[in-house]
């Protein structure tokens, strides 16, 4: 399944991958393999920090972004990709919706890559039926033309690579803050709040086949508003004094919503 992230052949074996120039990989005892180079990395750990990572693992548990893996399950379900290849979840974090997909499509091989180490290996240590790797969103250790779809949630992607690891006919569903998600926290935040910017949908070699808005009312306790916090960036954005008297609030109710973007390889 995967590629060689030096000479990108194809990895082949069980407890160690290796390709056939000799370049050797092992795959950690959680169950995921480690593809990104040293000399790849932008920093001694790459991605999200622990920190974020485990409130985002925490966020997650509760089930209250389970109507947003309910409505990208549901757009999947009416495209040719589920019949194509693997789904690939590009920026898998700690792996939610890798393996919510992964329990909705178990005749679907579930794929995920992140930089962040520690995020895949929360991942690969939740969903065993989810193949993890540690990798770029912008060296994608997968053939060309090898998965029948990809999603990205909150994720960059390379342009470059969507065309690359999608044959025509392929999906790539994104989705992305809608303008006022979590309007309620930029307001607590910032003297002159704004809207999220729109990101721009289309993508070179691909058609824009659908755009769904999910949306609902989030009433989090005081715990949960802390960790909804801290795995955005929030958590270091705004203004200090302002961010210390919100997460002394008891409750809040959060606006939740979300842009999902269906384009299709050409």
């Amino acid at each position: 399944m995967w590629t060689c992230p030096v000479c990108q052949q194809p990895l082949s074996g069980c407890s160690v991958l290796q390709c056939d120039n000799g370049h050797s990989f092992d795959r950690a005892r959680e169950g995921y393999v480690n593809l990104l180079p040293a000399n790849k990395k932008r920093s001694l750990e790459p991605g999200d920090n622990a920190t974020m990572i485990a409130a985002r693992r925490r966020v997650h548990e509760t089930g209250v972004y389970q109507p947003l893996a309910e409505s990208m399950a549901t757009l999947l379900a009416d495209t040719a990709a589920l019949g194509a290849g693997p789904l690939l979840d590009l920026g898998c974090g700690e792996g939610y919706y890798a393996g919510y997909l992964a329990e909705h499509f178990p005749a679907v091989s579930i794929l995920g890559v992140d930089m962040a180490k520690s995020a895949v290996r929360l991942a690969a240590k939740r969903y065993p039926g989810v193949e993890f790797a540690v990798a770029s969103a912008f060296a994608v250790p997968l053939a060309a033309g090898s998965v029948g779809g990809v999603v990205s949630v909150f994720a960059p992607a390379a342009h470059e690579e969507l065309q690359r690891v999608l044959p025509a006919g392929g999906v790539y569903l994104k989705v992305t803050p809608a303008p006022m998600h979590l309007w309620s926290l930029r307001e607590a935040l910032y003297a002159s709040p704004r809207p999220h910017a729109e990101e721009a949908v289309l993508v070179p070699g691909f058609s824009l086949a659908s755009t769904n808005t999910v949306s609902f009312t989030l009433s989090a306790d005081q715990a949960l508003l802390a960790d909804i916090v801290t795995m955005t960036p929030f958590a270091y954005r705004g203004q200090r004094e302002k961010r210390l008297l919100l997460l002394q609030r008891k409750s809040a109710q959060l606006e939740m919503m979300f842009t999902l973007s269906l384009l299709i390889r050409e």
